[in-house]
């Protein structure tokens, strides 16, 4: 990310009263800023930045959709894909790792850690029915690939 770009991010105003939808492209923004800042100044600002626009999305998740907001979130034609979590293995792994090093390391406010553990236990669940998944699919002229079919 360049300079001018991870600048912006610190600049780039939101409140209360900014939409969940682009708040949501806010938290999107700053998270994938952090990932490909460099300067440690910086990625802390992000990270800061990032903490408080999910304090301001969190609170509104359960909130009705306004009425004004319902047509762009309404499509003609089911979608080709939905938005699904879909790292592969080693990843998912790797991300498990890390979350219990947090755990193991015992530094945390017991409830960060108690979130955290959640997390965890949601990632290794997820990582579980990953690994144990079906990959192959017989049919009467013989055996394909399950991703072949997506």
């Amino acid at each position: 990310m360049s300079r001018t770009q991870t600048s912006s991010l610190f600049t780039l105003p939101f409140t209360h009263a900014t939409e969940f939808t682009e708040l949501a492209d806010h938290c999107e923004s700053f998270a994938h800023g952090m990932a490909n800042c460099d300067d440690p100044q910086q990625k802390m600002a992000l990270c800061g930045r990032l903490s408080a626009c999910l304090a301001l999305l969190q609170p509104t998740l359960n909130d009705p959709i306004p009425d004004y907001l319902k047509a762009s979130l309404t499509v003609e034609d089911i979608p080709a894909r939905l938005p699904a979590f879909e790292p592969d293995a080693i990843s998912l792994a790797g991300y498990c790792q890390v979350l219990t090093g947090l755990v193991m390391g015992g530094a945390l406010a017991a409830e960060t850690e108690t979130i955290i553990a959640e997390l965890l236990c949601e990632l290794v669940d997820y990582l579980a029915d990953t690994v144990k998944a079906p990959r192959w699919l017989k049919t009467g002229e013989g055996t394909i690939t399950l991703e072949s079919l997506h």
